[in-house]
């Protein structure tokens, strides 16, 4: 397919663009709203065509890459889908934006978010693991240092208008995503969020998850210095399962046989099989890994959070009961 591609920022450059060539695929078009800087970064990619036009994204393409900042995720897949396009998006959809993705609800074609964990192996054999298990608490914890300056490529995304909000849309919605998938919506949230930058995105989030069938998932995700952090793990019933980094490709499952150690690494380049699965997904007329409904109750438990953090991290209902 020719790709019409949204944004130049790291993501681009590092991993749409090459997963996109190693699969065949042709980027033809690259928006930015900045003309001078988008041509610079088409030259340098070898992208033959760019503009600042959004309305050049549907142009003699046949499927759109929307990689922009999160407050023009749905414009721009917005308008790709009413051109009968196929548009896979940057996570998160929109955070704690409104409009939201319910905008996007559509048949019309193929859209995704690109919520690329899914398809990790070490998730499958998490999946795996949890057949028949359902633990009693999960404990998320991920710490990061980040703090852009005036300047910073990053400093779009300490602003919430921009964003869609910090740490908690940015790293969490990650985190949340796969909850989610393995245990479905939860049924109440809590939150507090915390050492706000100026353009109100927070650098500190702590979320309590609780679900129908009694599993609660406590969630602290941090832009703060220190060691990296970045580890998930599911306790109850005697047994665990323990992966110490996100991305480590190993888990360690402790139960009543004793420990087992189990190692999936993941591929070099995690947008390599979310493109595929999405252009698999287009030709199959099928929904993609991630689809765009799945999405959107991502962004609706940040925007729990954020109610509860503002009644002082009472807790919330995500939906109507």
């Amino acid at each position: 397919m020719r790709w019409g591609i949204a944004g130049h920022g790291d993501v681009v450059s590092r991993r749409v663009l090459p997963a996109l060539r190693a699969l065949g695929q042709d980027p033809v078009f690259l928006y930015g709203r900045d003309t001078k800087r988008t041509a610079t970064a088409a030259e340098q990619w070898g992208i033959t065509a760019s503009s600042s036009d959004p309305l050049d994204l549907l142009t003699d393409t046949d499927a759109v890459y929307v990689a922009t900042p999160v407050a023009r995720h749905v414009p721009l897949a917005a308008a790709a889908l009413d051109a009968g396009l196929p548009v896979l998006i940057e996570k998160p959809l929109a955070g704690s934006l409104r409009p939201g993705g319910s905008a996007l609800a559509t048949e019309r074609a193929c859209a995704g978010v690109a919520y690329y964990r899914r398809l990790a192996p070490i998730v499958r054999e998490i999946r795996r693991e949890l057949t028949g298990w359902s633990p009693e608490r999960v404990e998320l914890r991920f710490r990061c240092a980040f703090n852009p300056g005036p300047g910073h490529p990053m400093r779009w995304r300490t602003d919430w208008t921009v964003s869609g909000g910090g740490v908690l849309a940015d790293a969490g919605s990650h985190r949340l995503d796969l909850l989610l998938m393995l245990f479905g919506p939860p049924v109440e949230v809590s939150a507090r969020l915390d050492r706000r930058f100026a353009g109100g995105a927070e650098r500190v989030a702590t979320v309590e998850l609780v679900w129908a069938t009694g599993v609660r998932a406590h969630c602290s995700v941090e832009w703060r210095d220190g060691p990296p952090v970045d580890v998930l793990s599911f306790h109850g019933g005697g047994r665990s399962l323990v992966l110490n980094q996100l991305d480590s490709g190993e888990l360690r499952a402790t139960g009543p046989g004793g420990v087992r150690r189990i190692l999936r690494p993941p591929d070099a380049n995690p947008h390599l099989p979310l493109v595929a699965d999405f252009v698999t997904a287009v030709a199959d007329e099928r929904p993609p890994v991630c689809p765009v409904a799945e999405a959107v109750l991502v962004d609706d438990v940040i925007v729990a959070a954020n109610r509860s953090d503002a009644l002082g991290g009472a807790p919330v209902r995500p939906w109507p009961p």
